[in-house]
């Protein structure tokens, strides 16, 4: 994708095979449909991407094909930090902020906001396309070709628990679209720190598949060992157990500093992968709350 070119995007049937694959058969005929093919009916996927390669689109409507991607992989699947804000904000129109936040984008190079209303709880979804630098690709013996890739950072900011998650994998950028947002909303957002009692807090009710403790020399006279992770069924279960049987404590060592489930990941750090909603609402709660 250049920012150079006209926003059509022409349709690959191994893109529109990547895409298509976490989405189920419903979600794809209804996005086409959107799209001005007609009706697919109950064609199946294959079957539509046979019809759909080498058809274009305009970018924002391929868009949405990202956003419905990004809705069954990465809200579940990718980490994010957490940011508070105190200022209640009203509303937001999409397409009012996307305009300002590009607005304030002017100079620095080929980058792009867009911005989506994601759900009834005034949760909007906010991504930072920006090219990275050029990369030398050889294709065949000693013939190269030079592109120039394009990354993002995603955000996802929900008015009614006040909170931002970003995600992304360059933290000079996810800094820039911190401060970016920052100046198009006229608020502030500081980092959320998980103390170990609300990784407690978190994973209770549920079996912890891995937890990790911070190994502090001066609690545990070990020198050289910064952090201890355990895997299992039932972590804790299973710390219990050994510390009746074989006087083995893991908590002495030094604080929880990881937690992960089924269903959610947190840290001390502040990260998060939110595997379900129901997890994702329970954290965004307890952040609200901490407020």
């Amino acid at each position: 994708m250049s920012y150079a070119e006209p926003r059509k995007v022409k349709l690959k049937k191994e893109v529109l095979r990547f895409l298509f694959k976490p989405l189920s058969t419903k979600a794809v005929q209804r996005l086409v449909k959107s799209w001005g093919f007609g009706t697919v009916g109950d064609l199946k996927k294959e079957e539509i991407i046979n019809i759909l390669k080498g058809k274009e689109v305009v970018l924002p409507k391929f868009l949405d094909l990202l956003l419905l991607y990004d809705q069954n992989t990465v809200f579940k699947h990718g980490t994010w930090y957490v940011y508070k804000y105190n200022n209640t904000l009203e509303n937001i129109d999409a397409r009012e902020l996307e305009r300002v936040l590009n607005e304030k984008l002017a100079g620095r190079g080929k980058a792009v906001f867009n911005v989506f209303e994601i759900s009834r709880n005034k949760e909007y979804y906010i991504i930072y396309l920006y090219e990275e630098g050029a990369l030398l690709v050889q294709q065949w013996d000693y013939n190269y070709r030079i592109i120039k890739p394009v990354a993002h950072i995603r955000g996802i900011l929900n008015l009614e628990k006040q909170t931002l998650l970003i995600g992304g994998d360059s933290n000079k950028k996810l800094e820039e679209f911190r401060k970016t947002l920052q100046k198009a909303l006229a608020t502030k957002f500081t980092p959320v720190r998980f103390p170990p009692y609300v990784l407690q807090e978190i994973a209770e009710n549920e079996s912890v598949e891995r937890a990790s403790f911070a190994c502090d020399s001066q609690l545990s006279g070990v020198k050289g060992i910064q952090k201890i992770t355990i895997e299992g069924d039932n972590v804790f279960d299973g710390i219990k157990g050994l510390k009746a049987r074989q006087e083995i404590d893991f908590r002495r060592v030094g604080p929880l500093i990881e937690a992960e489930t089924s269903k959610v990941y947190a840290s001390t750090e502040g990260k998060v992968i939110l595997k379900d909603k129901k997890a994702k609402n329970r954290i965004l709660e307890k952040i609200s709350e901490a407020q």
